[in-house]
């Protein structure tokens, strides 16, 4: 099988949902989570590959979760992560559907993921629910549009993964430096470990990325637990350091290759990035960008 390329929003939510999995099933389905052992979660060896041959994609998250009941009944949690609404999903969901059971016996949840665009909050889909009938069957799955919902309604709630999914949300009348300080600040205070703490705050500095003007105005009305969210994630390890300054490099080269002599301002920016997702995802665009300017890096 070829080689696959991970769109460069999946690393990132792929390891905030594996360690904040009972999280987002208490948001999308907050009475079925109530029914499962959520602590006995398990993740399935990797991904499974889609019952149709077109389509080379691997599922993101897989999860068998016994019932609270008991009697050997488990649940097959199947979560894809989708950087926008498109059409075609209630298929493609139905495929992996498909090919999940004809590997495992246990029912199965299908759950999207939408970051931009979809319904907001969280619906039910029915694939051909226009063809419903007594005996016919109907795929449905769940639907959770990120971009929609109202980012304070989440930050009230107790779950801390909510937190993080605020920087996706609408802000209302917040600027984005208050709802960055807002998301932050709920992160520090509560009580976390430090590698959730990182997940949660990795998750609004990549999508809450400020200007210049935006940090200064932050910079101005950050409260101290805010600061030591923003900061925490700048203490990598010397490895980390070390890929993140080649990634760095790598980045660098391809702009002067296609632009010429990088400017100070931009090598300046591109060195102040520490997260590796978001260099990535920078010099991935660069190989395509027609500027400087449509790489979007502030300033």
């Amino acid at each position: 099988m070829r080689a696959l390329r991970m769109p460069p929003h999946d690393p990132l939510f792929k390891s905030l949902f594996r360690i904040f999995f009972a999280g987002l099933l208490r948001l999308v389905a907050p009475d079925l989570a109530g029914r499962l052992d959520l602590a006995a979660a398990a993740f399935l060896d990797k991904e499974l590959i889609s019952a149709a041959p077109r389509d080379h994609r691997v599922v993101d998250l897989l999860a068998k979760i016994p019932l609270r009941s008991g009697g050997g009944r488990f649940l097959l949690i199947h979560v894809e992560i989708e950087n926008r609404s498109r059409h075609g999903m209630g298929k493609r969901l139905r495929d992996y559907h498909r090919s999940i059971q004809a590997r495992h016996e246990d029912p199965v949840l299908s759950i999207v993921v939408y970051l931009t665009g979809g319904k907001a909050g969280v619906c039910e889909e029915i694939l051909d629910g226009d063809l419903a009938a007594p005996g016919l069957t109907s795929f449905r799955y769940l639907s959770f549009g990120l971009s929609r919902c109202p980012a304070a309604e989440y930050l009230a709630s107790p779950e801390p993964l909510a937190w993080a999914l605020a920087a996706l949300m609408n802000r209302g009348d917040w600027s984005r430096a208050e709802l960055k300080r807002r998301c932050l600040t709920r992160i520090s205070e509560a009580r976390l470990g430090y590698r959730e703490r990182w997940e949660l705050a990795n998750c609004v500095e990549t999508y809450l990325e400020l200007t210049p003007e935006e940090a200064e105005e932050f910079s101005l009305r950050a409260t101290p637990q805010a600061w030591r969210a923003h900061t925490m994630l700048f203490k990598l390890s010397w490895a980390d350091k070390m890929l993140g300054q080649a990634v760095q490099t790598t980045l660098l080269s391809i702009l002067e290759e296609r632009f010429g002599v990088v400017p100070e301002d931009v090598r300046a920016r591109i060195e102040r990035i520490y997260s590796l997702d978001r260099l990535n995802q920078l010099a991935r665009r660069a190989v395509t960008a027609k500027t400087l300017k449509s790489l979007r890096l502030g300033g």
